[in-house]
């Protein structure tokens, strides 16, 4: 049984005229505002919201045609909102994941340097001698081409490096207990 009431008399105080004005309009406002947002449950939240905003405006409204157009502008207003809402959100979410990533990128970089310094640090207390065959067994030379460039043996080659080797891992042991760590 649908109550039909005169366009022109509308008491929104009435609970069976909002109930008419609600079961008229809810679905064509539904439709309306699933222009804007896609989720149905979203789109029942504003819909919600604008029948409660008519509600508590009801004393501004005289007819059915002034209540039909605050209800598709304030559905309208509401969609927007809400997809402001969501794309604040969106943006606020990329840029905490972006300065995670860029936090991340930073210290990663203050990691890498830090090992750095105590790697040159390390290879700089080296002896003069090993040192140089050490750096230069570290640019791909052969034992015989830094016998040539210096002028030493093989032999005395081979303890330079061995001996380098020995003292950088003493040296640089704690830095791989402080990588593990970290």
């Amino acid at each position: 049984m649908r109550e039909e009431f005169n366009i022109n008399t509308l008491d929104l105080n009435n609970d069976k005229v909002f109930h008419y004005l609600y079961t008229k309009y809810a679905t064509t406002l539904r439709y309306f505002a699933a222009k804007y947002i896609e989720d149905d449950t979203i789109i029942e939240d504003v819909i919600q919201d604008a029948f409660l905003n008519l509600w508590e405006k009801r004393q501004e409204f005289k007819t059915e045609n002034t209540i039909k157009a605050y209800l598709y502008k304030i559905v309208r207003s509401f969609s927007v909102d809400t997809i402001r809402r969501r794309n604040i959100a969106n943006r606020y979410a990329e840029r905490i994941i972006r300065e995670e990533e860029d936090y991340d990128f930073f210290l990663e970089n203050i990691i890498e340097s830090e090992v750095f310094q105590m790697i040159q640090t390390a290879f700089n207390q080296l002896s003069p001698a090993c040192r140089e065959v050490y750096q230069l067994s570290l640019q791909g030379k052969s034992h015989e081409e830094i016998s040539h460039l210096l002028n030493i043996s093989t032999n005395t080659i081979k303890k330079h490096k061995n001996n380098a080797n020995h003292y950088m891992r003493e040296q640089l042991k704690h830095i791989l207990s402080i990588l593990l760590y970290i």
